[in-house]
């Protein structure tokens, strides 16, 4: 059975360009491939969810933009048979919080986002200690709140992409990818595990911390490993005041989840592959002897908390700069395009990747967000493009 266009990966990503091409009427027959429909093991259900426009680079600002605007209507606007696409959007905001050496590029981000449109604040130790007084502060030179960034159930998200998708016309083949057949100019066919040839015009690697693998099926090399990144939910005995998602600058986040909190702080020396033991190896312990304390440092009636469980997902995370990859592979087939690496933001971008890369299947360009400087070009230059300050 042929088709027009063959997306790998049935994830928030893959589903969201599913959706955006079949929203137009002009995408043609449009095949979205996923092994796995109930996403046990994928990266989105096991995501925090944020969104949030404290970035560096004006893409990544404006894709947030985008998203925050796409979540906020997201239940009518996804909605199927009246029933609304329920995903718990919460605007309760973002703090970035620094120390000295992280001052001058916090206020250097901040200036960014403010001129691009982001209703954004900078807080002094003072400032931040009167809008935030549970918050630990005796380290912080500065700190940036966002009150318009908050977060969404990923699995709601997700599940409302795919099924509005499918009610379009998407059809989800349950299969896993094991390789690909054509020729040095273009791919033709995706062979899966199943024995089943699929023909495509086109092809889009949007296959998340998989991706990296799929693309080396093609014949294409992505920077792409899976990293894994545990998170942990806690409950606190003291009472605190509303909180925004808190990031600092040893990696530490934070933020309410119902009658409790959820948050981590990355192990940065695991190395990568995927793991889905959150106690195993070099995770054995680690919120109590790593993110405990640090818990404690930024907010002081967490030395009395809780923990009631963790759980561990992957990142598609991105070696050469932790942005996002995005369009054809240039230099090899045109035809196989690729929307990933993106190192734990594909939640908060997938409504803008999805709506630019059905801009450029069907138009050949970028329309809303010129994505141009996160395509492979630079992987094949060898010129990373990273973020600035916190990611």
């Amino acid at each position: 059975m042929d088709f027009d266009i063959v997306i790998v990966g049935g994830g928030i990503v893959g589903s969201s360009i599913a959706y955006h091409l079949t929203r137009t009427g002009r995408a043609g027959r449009v095949a979205v491939i996923e092994p796995d429909p109930t996403y046990e093991w994928a990266a989105t259900p096991r995501g925090a969810g944020g969104v949030r426009q404290l970035f560096s680079r004006p893409e990544n600002i404006a894709q947030s933009r985008y998203s925050l605007r796409f979540y906020e209507t997201f239940a009518e606007s996804m909605g199927v048979d009246g029933t609304p696409a329920d995903i718990g959007f919460r605007r309760q905001g973002y703090l970035f919080v620094v120390d000295a050496p992280g001052a001058a590029q916090l206020e250097e981000n901040y200036r960014v986002q403010k001129d691009l449109g982001a209703r954004v604040e900078l807080l002094d130790r003072a400032g931040l200690k009167a809008r935030f007084p549970s918050l630990g502060t005796d380290d912080v030179a500065l700190a940036v709140h966002s009150p318009d960034d908050g977060w969404i159930d990923p699995q709601g998200a997700l599940q409302g992409f795919r099924r509005k998708a499918q009610r379009q016309g998407a059809e989800y083949v349950k299969d896993k990818v094991v390789g690909f057949e054509g020729d040095q100019t273009a791919v033709r066919q995706v062979r899966l595990a199943s024995g089943r040839m699929i023909a495509g015009e086109t092809f889009v690697n949007a296959a998340g911390a998989w991706a990296g693998e799929v693309a080396k099926m093609a014949g294409m090399e992505l920077p792409l490993v899976p990293l894994t990144r545990v998170q942990h939910f806690w409950r606190a005995q003291a009472t605190l005041e509303p909180l925004p998602l808190v990031k600092d600058e040893t990696g530490l986040f934070f933020r309410p989840e119902g009658a409790g909190y959820v948050g981590g702080r990355p192990t940065f020396g695991v190395a990568p592959g995927f793991r889905f033991d959150p106690d195993h190896g070099v995770f054995a312990g680690y919120f109590e002897r790593v993110v405990w304390p640090l818990l404690a440092k930024r907010v002081p009636k967490f030395e009395a908390i809780k923990l009631e469980r963790s759980w561990a997902g992957q990142y598609d995370q991105n070696l050469l700069d932790g942005n996002l990859i995005i369009g054809p592979w240039e230099e090899g087939c045109g035809n196989f395009y690729v929307a990933c690496g993106f190192s734990g933001h594909g939640i908060m971008h997938a409504p803008a990747v999805g709506l630019a890369m059905a801009e450029l299947l069907l138009d050949g360009r970028y329309s809303t967000i010129d994505l141009a400087r996160l395509s492979y070009r630079r992987v094949l230059d060898g010129m990373p493009y990273a973020e600035q300050g916190i990611v």
